[in-house]
Order: C-alpha cells, then sequence, then structure tokens
C-alpha cells in the first residue's frame, strides 16, 4: 500500500522559464474525476442503446500548513523568483489565466515504486486560507480543476527543457529516454514559451510544430525563435534530472494563529488593528470559462469571467469597535449596518514569531472590499458569537510587507 511519506507531488508550472519543483507542507490531497457518460435510449428498445462518452471533469484539492513561502504561489501564477528590485507579489489576475501540470509519484511501503499520477492541464478554480481558532496553525486551500488525470503504471512523468539559442528548428535529445506509453506515442505534451505567451504545440512535420524519433530520443521543435523556451512531458523508465523529493528545512515547520495580525482601514480613516478575533476565513473564487471547439473534445480557451474575496471576521461579543470601524465613526449611539462602508481595506499578516517582530513571512491585501453580511447567534451556557463577511474582488500576496501597505 502506498503510505503518505511515499508520495512526492510535484508541480510544473506551463510560462517562465520557472522549473518543476516539489509543493511543500501538503497536508491533504484528494482528486475525483468524473467520467460525464451519458445513457443513450430509443423508443421501441428494451435496453440501453449506449453511452455518449463527454468531455470528463477532474477536480483536486489540496491543504498546506501555512510556512512562509511563496514558492506555490510563484508556480501557481507561473512567474520566476523575484530577483533584486523585481515585485514579490502575486495578485488575482497573476492566478486567473495560467495553467501547470500536476504530478505525484508514489513507492509503497517495500520501497517499490507503483508510478504516477498525472494530472494536465491545471487550472486553479479557488483557494481559501483558514485561521480556525487561535490555537491553530494557518492553512491554505487549494481548489484546481482539468478534464482528466493519467495513471503512469511503475513510470515516471518526466520533463525536459531548452531555451532556444538561434532562429530555426531546435533539437532536444530526451534524458531520460521517453517511453511508449500508446501505440506510436511518446510525448504527453510539447509547450513553447515565446514573449510570455504559450503555445500547446501539436505533433507533425508542419510550421510551429515537432516530431519524435524514438530511436535517437530527440526532439524536434519546428519555426523556434531566439529566446523561445521549449517544455517537454513524457513518461520514462527512471526520474528526470529534476529530484523527486528533498526535504525543506530552512522554511518554518508551520505558522500559527498568535503570529498573525489582521488589520483593517475603512476609507481614508486611519488603519486599525482588529482584536478579539476567535476564527478568519478568506475564500477566494474564480468564475471559469472553460470552452470547447466542434471538432475537439478538448478545452481550447479558457477564462475567468468574475473573481470574488469573501473574507468572515468571527468574535465572542465584547463591544462594537469593530462595527464602528465599519461605520466609519466613532462615539454614536445608533450603527446601521445599511450604512456600513463600501471601501475597506483588510490586511492579514503573518510573522515569524509569537512576538510579531521583523518583517512578516507571508501577507495578503484585499481591497475595495464591503461588508456583505453580519450576524450574531448565541445558545445556553455559551458566549455570545458575532460574525462579519466582508467581499471584493481584489487580492494582493506577498512576503515583503511594503507591497501589502494600504492604499
Amino acid at each position: 500500500m502506498i503510505l503518505y511519506k511515499f508520495v512526492k507531488p510535484m508541480v510544473y508550472p506551463w510560462n517562465s522559464a520557472r522549473e518543476p519543483e516539489q509543493v511543500n507542507r501538503l497536508q491533504n490531497i484528494s482528486g475525483d474525476l468524473t467520467l460525464n457518460r451519458e445513457k443513450l435510449f430509443e423508443i421501441g428498445r428494451e435496453d440501453i442503446l449506449g453511452f455518449r462518452k463527454q468531455t470528463p471533469s477532474l477536480s483536486f484539492s489540496g491543504m498546506q500548513f501555512e510556512y512562509g513561502s511563496m514558492e506555490f504561489w510563484y508556480d501557481l501564477a507561473n512567474k520566476l523568483d523575484p530577483e533584486t528590485g523585481d515585485n514579490h507579489y502575486v495578485t488575482l489576475d497573476d492566478l486567473s489565466d495560467k495553467k501547470c501540470e500536476l504530478a505525484t509519484f508514489l513507492t509503497d511501503e517495500s520501497d517499490v515504486f507503483a508510478g504516477t499520477l498525472y494530472l494536465p492541464n491545471v487550472r486553479i478554480n479557488g483557494f481559501s486560507i483558514n485561521i480556525g481558532d487561535p490555537d491553530s496553525i494557518f492553512e491554505r486551500n487549494f481548489d484546481l480543476v482539468s478534464e482528466k488525470y493519467r495513471i503512469i503504471d511503475e513510470n515516471y512523468l518526466a520533463y525536459n527543457d531548452a531555451e532556444v539559442g538561434s532562429e530555426g528548428d531546435e533539437e532536444i535529445t530526451l534524458d531520460p529516454v521517453a517511453i511508449e506509453y500508446a501505440t506510436g506515442k511518446y510525448i504527453y505534451r510539447v509547450l513553447r514559451v515565446r514573449a510570455g505567451v504559450v503555445s500547446n504545440l501539436e505533433e507533425g512535420a508542419g510550421d510551429n510544430q515537432w516530431s519524435y524519433v524514438s530511436g535517437t530520443a530527440k526532439l524536434t521543435v519546428k519555426d523556434c525563435e531566439t529566446g523561445d523556451i521549449i517544455k517537454v512531458y513524457y513518461a520514462a523508465a527512471t526520474a528526470s534530472t529534476i529530484p523527486a523529493w528533498t526535504d525543506k528545512d530552512t522554511d518554518p515547520e508551520v505558522l500559527l494563529a498568535d503570529y498573525c495580525e489582521i488589520r483593517m482601514k475603512v476609507g481614508t480613516g486611519a488603519a486599525a488593528r482588529i482584536y478579539r478575533l476567535q476564527s478568519v476565513g478568506m475564500d477566494v473564487a474564480f468564475d471559469r470559462a472553460d470552452y470547447k471547439e466542434i471538432g475537439n473534445n478538448e478545452i481550447v480557451q479558457t477564462g475567468v469571467k468574475t473573481k470574488t474575496v469573501t473574507i468572515s471576521l468571527n468574535r465572542f461579543l465584547e463591544n462594537f469597535t469593530l462595527e464602528e470601524i465599519l461605520a466609519g465613526e466613532t462615539g454614536k449611539p445608533d450603527i446601521d449596518p445599511e450604512e456600513f462602508a463600501t471601501d475597506i481595506q483588510v490586511q492579514i499578516l503573518v510573522y515569524g514569531n509569537k512576538e510579531h517582530s521583523g518583517d512578516i513571512k507571508i501577507g495578503y491585501l484585499s481591497t475595495g472590499m464591503t461588508p456583505s453580511s453580519t450576524g450574531f447567534s448565541d445558545s445556553v451556557e455559551e458566549y455570545m458569537n458575532k460574525t462579519t463577511a466582508l467581499e471584493g474582488e481584489a487580492l494582493k500576496i506577498s512576503d515583503d510587507s511594503s507591497e501589502l501597505a494600504f492604499i
């Protein structure tokens, strides 16, 4: 059987020159493939006529402990690690139109390699962060979508890339050597990154296509330009030169609830830290628009129509300080939730210690928010709970506090 410690998840960004890397601090992963098969009938027939096979849909989710690293955010955004002077942040626009491949290498308890679960053409459908209570670990949760996954039985997903040095055809010798995964098929996908635009190339001998010769392990990509990046995904009997797993001990194990500060600014008013919170949640949902075309059952166009950020602030009711902040004024005896402000900014800042000293490890800034709901609940032998939810469309994630300053 496959025990969690022998499961090695990897992510392969499509765009930029970002290399594949392992996904750290994952606590659970799950995937569900809906095959979308429709029964067909006809008048006069007692049994079913058959099945119509429609495009499958895959949902994949994972929970990751927050550990102060931007790595996975950069993977999902297909963004290189920032160099000196570069921006550190990732926005929802950076995430919404990007794709990646995911792979999970599986080894059983007898140290026998069982194979690879390969998820191609993955897009982000949403994510959330959660601080469950004052003693909890800060968590990230990811919701990803695709149309399929593959099982590479007793073999690996391998990866090669190359940066084109001169105009013309680019020849890549695959290492490790590709194996035949179906009759006459050796290569899963060839991507070309040109000036920040990714093209999923087709096999063939024509313009902007690729061909592969199994006897020499050489893949040729036609009509390349200087600076193009070619990325090749295929099955192999051995792992590629990218290491399957290396323990990540240079970052914190986890970041805790008491390392966090929640701050708010309403309009042009002064920023204020929000105290007495018992749980904080942020949920980001993308309203995806993924389309096929006549003559092809693959998704060929992807987009996001809307992005929604929801922040939930929950506390025991002690006073109405938060409501006064949302109303944009203090000292008034009557607070009408219908009059709450519509220009609210919220920071969620995570430090590396309970003293909140030094710069943040990671943080989140949402602007242009408005209250969407507020409520309370009470029961015998309990203190009254007060809930507040804010909604907006913008979010910035960074490990540089200067990039998360209130506007």
